[in-house]
C-alpha cells in the first residue's frame, strides 16, 4: 500500500563536497537549507542582502556581489542608498533585518557584508537559488525593484507580474558568464497568501517556467524539487508551521535530507554523519558548569570539533 506520492530526483552527476562553497541567496527557504548547511558545518554563507522573494532582486544583488569585485570596491552603498523605515534605516536593495538605528550603522554593517559576500561569490562551488515570488513592487520614484517594500505606503509602488522569459533574463547572465560554478534553482514551497491562492499558483508556475529554460539552456544549472517535495510527497498539513504557509521544522529537515542525497558526493556521506554527531554534542547543555566531568566533556566535543574540521 502506497500512502505517499514520492518524488522521483535523480542525483547530480558532479557533486558537492566540503571542500566547496556553497552560497545560499533567496527567499525564507533558503535561509531554511541554508542555515542546515551551516549547522553541518559546511562553508556556507546564507543571503547576504537578506531574504529576497523574486527574480529581479535576486539579480541586482548577483550583480552587486560581483560589480564590487570588478570595480575594486567602488560599487559599495553610499547615503543616498539609505531610506528611513518604521524600523531604522535601511536600503531597498536588503531585507528588513539590516535595519539599524543610523544611516552610517546600516553603512558600515551593508558594505561589510557586501565585501565578505563578494569575496565568497568568487570562490569555486556552488550557488543555490530559491525564487519565492514572480511579482515585482518598483518604486515609482526612481524606477527600481525592490527588494522589500519595508511597510511603506503602497502608493508608493507598483505591483506587476514578470513572465517566464523575464525570469530567465534576470538570472542567466551569472550562469553563463560562470560555466565552471554550478547552479542549484529551487521554487520556494511557501505560500504567498496576500496575492491570493489562484495568483500564488500563476505566480510559482511562472517560476518553473523561467528555472525550466535555464536548466534547458546551461548544463552548469540544476533544478532540486524542493516545491513538489512538500506539495505532493508531504501532502499534509501536520508538514506546516502553525501559519499554515511555511514547511514545519520537520518538513524543512526532511527537504535538507533529500537535498543532500541530491547533491552531496558519496565520499562525502561519512562526514556528513560525522558532523551531525559533532553538532550534537555541541548543542548539549551542561548543566553543571566547572565539575570535573564537565571539563572531561567540553574536552571531548572540542577534540571531536578539531578532528572533524581537519579532515574537510
Amino acid at each position: 500500500m502506497k500512502l505517499t506520492t514520492p518524488v522521483e530526483i535523480k542525483p547530480l552527476e558532479n557533486k558537492l563536497t566540503y571542500k566547496d562553497s556553497i552560497l545560499f541567496i533567496g527567499s525564507c527557504f533558503a535561509d531554511e537549507m541554508g542555515r542546515r548547511c551551516a549547522d553541518r558545518y559546511f562553508d556556507a554563507m546564507v543571503n547576504p542582502f537578506g531574504v529576497l522573494f523574486n527574480p529581479c532582486s535576486i539579480s541586482d544583488c548577483l550583480g552587486l556581489l560581483e560589480g564590487y569585485r570588478i570595480n575594486a570596491g567602488q560599487c559599495s552603498f553610499i547615503p543616498e542608498d539609505v531610506i528611513e523605515t518604521s524600523g531604522g534605516f535601511c536600503s531597498f536593495h536588503h531585507h528588513g533585518s539590516f535595519s539599524r538605528p543610523t544611516p552610517q550603522e546600516f553603512l558600515d554593517n551593508a558594505n561589510k557584508t557586501l565585501a565578505d559576500a563578494s569575496d565568497f561569490f568568487y570562490r569555486e562551488g556552488w550557488v543555490v537559488v530559491t525564487l519565492g515570488t514572480a511579482f515585482i513592487y518598483k518604486d515609482k520614484e526612481t524606477g527600481m525593484v525592490v527588494a522589500n517594500c519595508h511597510k511603506l505606503p503602497a502608493e508608493r509602488f507598483e505591483r506587476t507580474m514578470i513572465d517566464a522569459d523575464q525570469v530567465y533574463d534576470a538570472l542567466s547572465r551569472y550562469v553563463a558568464d560562470r560555466p565552471e560554478r554550478q547552479w542549484i534553482f529551487t521554487v520556494s514551497p511557501v505560500r504567498h497568501l496576500a496575492d491570493g491562492l489562484h495568483a500564488n499558483t500563476l505566480s510559482k508556475s511562472i517560476l518553473h517556467l523561467g528555472v525550466q529554460k535555464l536548466v534547458e539552456r546551461y548544463p552548469n544549472a540544476h533544478y532540486f524539487p524542493a516545491y513538489e517535495i512538500l506539495m505532493d510527497e508531504l501532502r499534509d498539513y501536520r508538514f506546516y508551521a502553525d501559519d499554515m504557509m511555511h514547511p514545519s521544522a520537520q518538513a524543512a529537515d526532511y527537504i535538507f535530507e533529500r537535498f543532500m542525497d541530491f547533491a552531496l558526493a558519496d565520499s562525502d556521506r561519512p562526514l556528513l554523519a560525522e558532523a551531525e554527531k559533532v553538532r550534537s554534542m555541541m548543542q548539549h547543555k551542561i548543566l553543571n558548569p566547572g565539575t570535573p566531568q564537565a571539563a572531561q566533556f567540553e574536552d571531548r566535543r572540542n577534540q571531536a570539533l578539531k578532528s572533524f574540521l581537519s579532515k574537510k
